[in-house]
């Protein structure tokens, strides 16, 4: 009787951590690489998860070329999968002096919407 419990305790500690993994799985960081061609400058996202699969690239961001100031308590996003192209010759008189990919931390969330979880990352650049 003690074996049969001691099994049937093992199969479902082994059974509990793959089920309850899934569910669990959300966005921890943010990379952001960038490659230059002549004036512009092209930006592309790689998220890190918590399980499997655990790098994705390119990652459906929103990308923003400022950082909100104080940061919103509920962000409100559109995300692309799309890498952001600055072009230099047709910038503002202000360089923004860097980017911003935010993504909401679970990776089930919609393309668009509000969320109050989010992960960022900035990447200085200039056009000089």
């Amino acid at each position: 009787m003690k074996r049969n419990c001691f099994c049937f305790l093992l199969v479902v500690a082994m059974l509990f951590p793959s089920s309850c993994g899934n569910s669990r799985r959300h966005l921890q960081s943010i990379s952001i690489a960038k490659s230059v061609s002549g004036p512009q400058i092209q930006f592309v996202a790689t998220g890190t998860f918590s399980a499997p699969p655990t790098t994705v690239t390119p990652l459906p961001v929103d990308w923003i070329l400022r950082i909100p100031a104080p940061p919103p308590q509920q962000w409100t996003y559109t995300l692309t999968g799309q890498p952001y192209v600055y072009d230099c010759n047709n910038a503002n008189p202000v360089n923004p002096n860097g980017v911003t990919a935010i993504a909401p931390a679970d990776p089930k969330a919609p393309i668009s919407g509000t969320t109050t979880k989010v992960v960022m990352a900035r990447l200085p650049f200039s056009c000089q």
